[in-house]
């Protein structure tokens, strides 16, 4: 997901708002960590109340009324994102229904991030992290995590630890007592692909991995990830990430980086 960090702030023991009423052309984030943070939108039959530990989304457009119905310490986000995305278009103005076991963590690395002169990217992968927890786990989850068997389940270890080897579907799986067609099957039903193409992903996820974190050559790397002639694995990473290995590698390690 796509996020532009507009500006980020934090306040504590606030009793009143200077401004009650916002509109804003960006979206909001608002994390509580202390008190009770009132929010109230047009439409809405009584204000939504955040405690301690609850977040409120509120996106771009949107009036909103706030005050402090006791003295609140909060976070205030504020960013850009993509409308269309999964999980920024099913939400609407409110709280989000992330556990409290997982707002917990994810606030500790508020604290810490904040303290950071240098925070923007941390702030922004924070920010990712927070939609993504409610698009799995929030109480009105609009996806339905798959159930995966064992047979795929293992399947998919299986290939995780043997990436570097030349797999054979059919003895994928044998492995777990089914016909190449029986495995095909169960991947669609439960995976909603094929065990091929979820072992590219699997490879290139490797490879993402290897250039970021190991000084190999794009050659070392193909064949760390399966792929006998480089060429191929060229191909296959640009049609994954958009890029070759080697731009991605510069990208994001810098100019400097060098594969040997």
């Amino acid at each position: 997901m796509q996020i532009e960090l507009i500006n980020q702030s934090q306040r504590e023991n606030l009793e009143a708002f200077k401004t009650p009423t916002l509109k804003r052309n960006w979206d909001i984030l608002i994390i509580v960590l202390d008190g009770i943070y009132s929010i109230y939108t047009e439409g809405r039959k009584k204000p939504i109340l955040l405690h301690k530990n609850e977040i409120a989304f509120i996106p771009s457009g949107t009036e909103f009324t706030r005050s402090a119905v006791e003295p609140v310490s909060y976070y205030h986000i504020s960013f850009c994102s993509q409308g269309d995305h999964p999980f920024r278009m099913l939400l609407s103005p409110g709280k989000l229904g992330i556990p409290q076991e997982q707002v917990i963590p994810m606030i500790n690395s508020m604290d810490h991030a904040f303290l950071m002169t240098d925070n923007r990217e941390l702030i922004t992968h924070l920010v990712e992290r927070i939609f993504a927890e409610n698009y799995l786990f929030g109480k009105n989850k609009k996806v339905n995590l798959p159930h995966l068997s064992e047979e795929v389940l293992s399947t998919i270890r299986y290939m995780n630890s043997h990436l570097s080897e030349d797999l054979s579907m059919d003895a994928l799986a044998a492995r777990v007592y089914l016909s190449h067609t029986g495995l095909i099957w169960k991947f669609k039903q439960e995976l909603g692909t094929t065990p091929s193409q979820y072992l590219i992903l699997l490879r290139l996820r490797y490879a993402k991995q290897l250039l970021l974190d190991h000084p190999y050559s794009i050659t070392e790397i193909a064949e760390l990830c399966g792929y006998a002639n480089p060429y191929y694995f060229t191909n296959s990473f640009r049609k994954y990430s958009g890029m070759s290995p080697t731009v991605f590698r510069k990208h994001y390690l810098g100019k400097t980086s060098q594969s040997r």
